[in-house]
């Protein structure tokens, strides 16, 4: 199982970085060419059919489909990592997210089990690289995690709630202790509580590791 993980939080930038204007570029390439070779194949097929037969599959699609579909895919091939952020960042050494990627060494590497995309602005439906809004992101999403060490509220895991995402948050956001004193098993509305209050940060980690493992 790989875990990709999305950091969404405003920060300093400068603009775009270029690898992610590329990929986004390359994405939309193949998007285009899957969308030409099923029209393609949807009009074959319908004329099969209303010659009343069954096509055959080995020939519903020529040479030139093969060929756009193997540019499209060699296109997405690439000699260096994928960046973890979006952005050229201006504080890029100081950054806490950026400082913690490194340490841990986390770069998206072939065999990272955990990939990290790191988009430094809030979202928005009209971004040139990333076009959805906050709703449509979270609804895209497995799972929301916020362990926050302190928050008077934290409006986030209840709005995954509202919109059928799972989510973790701790004991001491004010959304995580509503919940643990509200409800004896809040996990049964999809909300896991990390115990921030009484566990050490280690054991903390492991509980939030175990939520994750489980889920």
């Amino acid at each position: 199982v790989t875990v990709v993980v999305f950091f969404i939080m405003p920060a300093k930038t400068n603009n775009f970085n270029v690898e992610s204007l590329k990929g986004q570029a390359v994405r939309k390439q193949m998007w285009d060419t899957a969308q030409s070779v099923k029209e393609k194949f949807g009009k074959k097929l319908y004329e099969s059919l209303l010659r009343g037969e069954i096509p055959d599959m080995s020939k519903i699609l020529d040479r030139d489909d093969f060929t756009i579909m193997k540019r499209a895919i060699y296109a997405t091939q690439r000699h260096s990592l994928p960046p973890v952020t979006t952005h050229n960042m201006l504080d890029d050494s100081t950054d806490p997210i950026l400082s913690n990627i490194r340490r841990i060494g986390l770069f998206n590497g072939r065999n990272d089990r955990v990939k990290i995309v790191f988009h430094p602005e809030s979202l928005s439906s009209t971004s040139p690289l990333l076009p959805m809004d906050y709703e449509e992101f979270v609804r895209g999403c497995h799972l929301g995690v916020f362990p926050s060490y302190y928050e008077p509220w934290g409006y986030t895991p209840g709005e995954c709630t509202v919109m059928g995402i799972p989510s973790v948050t701790t004991n001491l956001s004010g959304f995580g202790c509503f919940m643990e004193e509200h409800d004896s098993d809040p996990s049964e509305y999809g909300i896991y509580i990390v115990d921030r209050r009484f566990r050490s940060a280690d054991e903390s980690c492991n509980q939030l590791t175990q939520f994750m493992f489980q889920f």
